[in-house]
């Protein structure tokens, strides 16, 4: 805003520029619209962008991308979908639509099946299941991740390196009802991938396969109203440029205020309890890991750990619960160099809940079983968890839900009150709040985990002297 400009004047300014943007004549219409497969027919629609998407991955198909799009595709993945596959050859890559899936006993009868849109694997190795959605419900998702055990036939246990999910969706629409699929906007597809790779690789391409992609995005840009949509990103991009010493300013400082936080939250953890009355000994020499004496009423003192080596994963786990498969006698604090361990444990997301924690001031607390544990660990475990799910239920707060997972088994919301005070101490409120309510005064939640852990120990281990 100048200096001479009142804010009436700016939003003068702002709304005759809308109506600028906004007054421009009909575009073509896509040959899609022309032959019906338009918003009104929304499942035709997924048909049309799934055999259409099917085609451009598949590097069997004549388009002469070869494996070229394929792997834009699967490096251009959302970083939740943690896919870790090598691209650099992708000749045994198959690419699939509408494959059956189904759940199945191990005599072989059938209990439920389901068809999923995409299938990306290399055969015994690894699979990246995609579900397109436009406008319809999401009624599967849980089901396939959950529930199937055999893909086309196949037992998904002869997957040895990897399983991958992906639920690709308008913007403006829910994400997937399972949330071990990491979700994609169609936006960001053509924004992130398709768009980029017509720039960097059209001129070698045939004019038809170049037509076919662009013609591709601007079906999907009509069928998710991206059209409307760019448009008001791009006044939205003037308005940034206008103001970009402003937002630039604060947005910097703040970045790194969060960046200290994620090193310091531990620590300011570990005082605020200590201050509190929640300890009896508070170390933090260690550069990553606070160790904190809780004295558990009516049990003595037990030994917890916070640790924030990572940007993303901020750990809160017992001593006992990070052990090391070769000595499970001992505790643990950080992951071995051979990485041969098993763990426990609660958790915050500051990477990936950052916007949910700014946008929305929440705190999401996770209590895990870590998915880097032994997939034996990690069913027994579970299934353990669950055959005590109402024993755990009722330690819980009413905001707590057991959602059923194998990794995450409790996620609960915190309220984090930065309303006219610094962010990150009411961060840090929200985190003693949960702490205190999970962990400090739930005996019953913690005496219920202990147990599970060390009877999965015994089964899977062999290890009974917890």
């Amino acid at each position: 805003m100048g200096s001479n400009q009142t804010l009436s004047e700016e939003l003068d300014t702002l709304h005759r520029r809308w109506e600028q943007i906004t007054a421009v004549p009909d575009s073509p219409r896509t040959l899609m619209s022309v032959i019906e497969y338009s918003l009104g027919s929304q499942r035709k629609a997924e048909v049309y962008v799934n055999r259409f998407l099917k085609y451009f991955l598949d590097p069997e198909e004549p388009h002469g991308m070869d494996s070229e799009l394929l792997r834009a595709f699967l490096e251009g993945l959302p970083g939740e979908c943690g896919f870790q596959e090598d691209t650099y050859d992708l000749s045994d890559v198959v690419v699939d639509e509408q494959v059956r899936v189904t759940q199945e006993e191990k005599d072989g009868t059938v209990v439920s099946s389901g068809i999923v849109d995409l299938l990306i694997e290399v055969p015994n190795e690894w699979f990246l299941m995609v579900e397109l959605k436009f406008a319809a419900e999401d009624t599967q998702t849980e089901f396939y991740y959950r529930d199937v055990t055999h893909i086309d036939g196949v037992d998904k246990e002869t997957y040895e390196s990897d399983t991958y999910y992906l639920y690709l969706r308008p913007q403006n629409r829910p994400t997937a009802n399972e949330c071990e699929f990491s979700n994609w906007t169609w936006e960001g597809l053509c924004q992130d991938v398709l768009e980029p790779f017509i720039l960097d690789n059209g001129s070698r391409l045939s004019q038809r396969t170049v037509a076919q992609l662009h013609e591709f995005i601007d079906d999907i840009a009509n069928i998710t109203g991206m059209t409307e949509q760019q448009e008001n990103e791009r006044e939205k991009i003037a308005l940034y440029l206008d103001h970009y010493d402003a937002i630039s300013d604060v947005s910097n400082t703040f970045d790194e205020a969060w960046e200290r936080f994620t090193d310091e939250w531990g620590v300011r953890l570990g005082n605020a309890l200590e201050e509190n009355g929640h300890s009896s000994s508070l170390d933090h020499d260690d550069e990553h890991v606070v160790r904190f004496d809780l004295d558990r009423t009516g049990g003595g003192v037990e030994p917890w750990n916070f640790r924030s080596s990572s940007s993303d994963w901020g750990m809160i786990f017992k001593d006992g619960w990070w052990r090391h498969l070769d000595d499970l006698g001992g505790t643990i604090q950080s992951r071995p160099d051979d990485r041969n361990d098993v763990r426990i444990g609660f958790h915050h997301r500051l990477g990936r809940n950052r916007d949910l924690a700014i946008g929305e001031r929440t705190l999401k607390v996770y209590f895990r079983n870590m998915g880097a544990n032994e997939q034996g660990f990690i069913d027994t475990f579970s299934n353990k968890f669950d055959a005590n799910e109402r024993q755990i239920a009722d330690a819980l707060p009413g905001r707590a839900t057991v959602t059923g997972n194998k990794k995450d088994k409790i996620v609960v919301p915190y309220d984090i009150d930065a309303e006219g005070r610094d962010f990150f101490t009411a961060y840090i409120d929200a985190l003693e709040t949960a702490y205190v309510d999970l962990i400090g005064t739930n005996n019953d939640l913690i005496s219920e985990i202990d147990s599970i852990f060390c009877e999965s120990l015994k089964q899977e281990y062999d290890y009974s002297d917890c």
